[in-house]
């Protein structure tokens, strides 16, 4: 966590990671929203994993192919229990993912205990087993942003033409977002959603 505590902050904003990111490195994207007075909270992924090998640096994930609906309702329930040890008082969270993290928190933000003011897709896509049953009437009461680098080497404009399609189809209201730079949040895009 890093900002003011909760209850003393502009709001709090629950940022999860991408794919073979720690919460310590990620959380640098988030200096300046912290600074403008905004609390932010990053979970770490329940799986660690070696980057490259056997040792050196380490990384999480969300999930993986295998025992997945046992590892989705793992994370809900771990996302929605954080959340719960955050003294937030009436406070809605803004709930950010980040790549493999955009997965992670569109299912959240359907499945999950947990009520959003806001819902930030950044760099990542929908999953193809999204709930979308129960997932569109949750998305619906929610601001949703889409942002990705114009250099981003995993997605091109596709990604956003895509995910505002699905959101179009089920008329849920979202806006777009693109920024000079590669696979990464860019903190001053960030603040500007924020402020805006």
């Amino acid at each position: 966590m890093i900002g003011p505590e909760p209850e003393k902050a502009r709001g709090v904003i629950i940022a999860l990671h991408g794919y073979g990111q720690l919460p310590e490195f990620f959380l640098r994207k988030f200096e300046r929203a912290a600074e403008a007075g905004w609390c932010v909270v990053a979970p770490e992924g329940l799986h660690r994993f070696y980057v490259q090998g056997t040792n050196g640096r380490v990384g999480a994930s969300w999930m993986t192919k295998e025992a997945r609906d046992s590892d989705i309702a793992d994370y809900i329930h771990y996302l929605d229990q954080v959340v719960e040890e955050i003294q937030m008082g009436e406070l809605l969270p803004i709930l950010l993912g980040f790549s493999q993290g955009v997965a992670t928190a569109s299912r959240w933000a359907a499945m999950g205990q947990t009520q959003f003011e806001r819902l930030i897709l950044w760099a990542g896509v929908f999953p193809p087993d999204y709930p979308w049953e129960t997932g569109w009437d949750r998305l619906k009461g929610l601001t949703i942003d889409v942002a990705l680098g114009t250099e981003d080497a995993f997605f091109d404009e596709a990604l956003v033409k895509d995910t505002s399609a699905l959101l179009n189809k089920r008329e849920i209201e979202h806006r777009t977002h693109a920024f000079k730079g590669g696979h990464a949040v860019d903190p001053e895009l960030l603040l500007g959603l924020l402020e805006g």
